[in-house]
């Protein structure tokens, strides 16, 4: 009975000396870190050039003291270096195999292998039509060395409503600084890029917003104006598209019964009804995405292959990258595939895997860019686990992001306020700096390589 007694009191000190703060939560305790890799299946490559992988975008963390990534299997490989190996003649359905092993002991951790596909650059005599969906990677065309200077993939037709620069009559579809989740959404902004894959059910038609429409057309009529980077950025590259729109109201010119605008100085829907434009409401539509009714609003031919290369502006700023859901983000992707697919039953869908290599610690935005490369490396991981393997779907994974040379591959700023030690260094030395992060501008030829091996696979 005294025992008991005892035990009574012991805890209720305890829970006392709990309420008035002497006993403190026991800390979380979390499972020892294990780095990782994670490669696609299939390894796109092109005939005749320099095929990079480099291994800071496909392992988990970038630690050389620790982990290191040694490269095999059968393809012949120009180089296998610490950072990058390269594969200069690719040989169809050779592998490539990495192998990751810790340090300490000289474990392998893991070792995962992936089958080359070869296409081979500069055939092809029929035209072959291509349509890219992105964020700044594609508006600031990654794509348009591989795909248009160099010739790798001949008598190519870009499907979209932006122009490419310095290439009349090729179009793409990238808008900075866009996610997945916007091409899900209306945009009715003036200066908000429009997006004709979100579009009312049934017969209706979304054509975007008057103000947009104004602004496209100034910019097509006045291209050397003093624009501001946010009506330059996200209404330029409209101009041929913007010949089907008044310039003074910004309404569609030829309008047909159930064509739907926003116009912005009345705050409101309207809907063309054969004679006027009657004022309707956002709610009085379901409103998905739908890849056949852009096609045929825009009398576009559809493109035999869809590439989607999304992802940065989504998921690089999440908090933890362990805890970032991709839930929402993949049932999009599947629709959006599904939508293209319906329209174009013969088609192939491609999935790009976005940057998972941000650029370095000392870069001119402050960015923390190791948890940046963290969030990206799970999106990396994601993309494989849900998509990849899919041919049979014709949905495809290119990996892109493995040309991306995480150390050289940005610019360097050469500012003394960022790059000199300190203010009265009377010294040569600087501090390297990386500017435009997260884009590798230098390695946008590189990026395109993957994808101009694809197409012309498959052409």
């Amino acid at each position: 009975m005294r025992y008991r007694v005892f035990i009574t009191v012991l805890m209720v000190s305890l829970c006392s000396f709990s309420s008035i703060g002497f006993v403190q939560d026991i800390p979380e305790i979390k499972p020892p870190f294990k780095n990782d890799i994670c490669l696609p299946a299939k390894l796109y490559m092109l005939s005749e050039v320099q095929n990079n992988i480099f291994v800071e975008p496909l392992i988990k963390r970038w630690r050389p003291y620790d982990d290191v990534v040694r490269f095999s299997g059968t393809a012949k490989f120009q180089r296998r270096l610490q950072r990058v190996a390269s594969i200069g003649e690719p040989e169809e359905a050779a592998t490539v195999s990495l192998s990751l092993i810790n340090q300490d002991y000289f474990d392998t951790i893991k070792t995962v292998t992936s089958s080359i596909v070869v296409g081979k650059k500069g055939i092809g005599v029929d035209t072959v039509t291509v349509s890219i969906i992105g964020d700044s990677f594609t508006q600031g065309a990654f794509f348009k060395d591989a795909l248009l200077v160099k010739g790798y993939v001949p008598k190519i037709k870009m499907i979209g409503l932006r122009n490419v620069s310095g290439y009349p009559g090729q179009f793409d579809e990238g808008r900075g600084g866009w996610t997945l989740a916007k091409y899900f959404a209306v945009t009715t902004k003036r200066t908000d890029a429009y997006n004709g894959f979100f579009q009312p059910g049934g017969d209706f038609r979304f054509w975007g917003s008057t103000d947009f429409w104004k602004l496209a057309n100034a910019i097509r009529i006045n291209p050397k104006e003093n624009w501001s980077f946010g009506e330059s950025y996200n209404a330029g590259r409209y101009t041929t598209r913007s010949l089907l729109f008044d310039e003074k109201t910004g309404y569609k010119l030829n309008p047909e019964k159930n064509d739907i605008m926003y116009n912005n100085s009345e705050e409101s829907y309207v809907r063309y009804d054969g004679k006027h434009w009657m004022k309707v409401n956002y709610a009085d539509f379901v409103w998905d995405v739908d890849y056949g009714k852009y096609l045929s609003m825009w009398k576009l031919k559809a493109p035999s292959i869809l590439v989607e290369f999304l992802g940065l502006n989504d998921f690089r700023g999440a908090k933890k990258p362990s805890e970032i859901n991709f839930t929402e983000w993949n049932l999009q992707l599947e629709k959006l595939a599904g939508s293209y697919l319906k329209a174009v039953p013969n088609g192939k869908f491609v999935l790009m895997i976005p940057s998972s290599t941000c650029g370095i610690l000392d870069n001119v935005a402050g960015d923390f860019t190791t948890r940046q490369n963290a969030c990206m490396w799970e999106h990396r991981r994601n993309i494989i686990e849900k998509f990849d393997r899919r041919e049979k779907e014709n949905i495809f994974v290119v990996d892109a992001a493995i040309a991306i040379d995480n150390l050289n591959g940005s610019d360097f700023t050469t500012d003394p306020v960022y790059t000199k030690p300190y203010s009265e260094y009377p010294g040569m030395e600087i501090i390297p700096v990386q500017k435009g992060n997260p884009h590798p501008y230098p390695n946008y030829p590189d990026m395109g390589i993957s994808l101009a091996g694809f197409i012309q696979k498959y052409r």
